[in-house]
């Protein structure tokens, strides 16, 4: 499978205008640490990580480096959209009709 990143783009703008057409303009982040497995493990699907190599992220530090970048106190890298992922995933298991 092969990604475009202007399919991407559409894809997530879609589902923005979606959320903001069906009022929801501002979430509440209510929780803040989740688990987070190693890349390496992530999909590994047959084989479960050994609970030693499991981390804590942290949505409220995820956010920060995000915003960061949004505000140009930081130049943008690749990694930013994996702690982007982890807000957007919040929001999208939040917000459940």
């Amino acid at each position: 499978m092969k990604i475009q990143l202007s399919d991407l783009r559409q894809a997530a703008n879609t589902l923005f205008d979606h959320l903001e057409q069906n009022g929801h303009t501002e979430i509440e982040v209510t929780e803040d640490f989740y688990w987070n497995i190693p890349k390496e493990h992530l999909y590994s699907v047959y084989t479960p990580p050994p609970e030693s190599e499991l981390t804590l992220g942290q949505l409220s530090d995820d956010w920060d480096e995000v915003m960061k970048i949004a505000s140009a106190q930081r130049p943008p890298i690749a990694y930013a959209l994996v702690w982007l992922s982890s807000i957007l995933r919040f929001i999208g298991s939040k917000i459940v009709p």
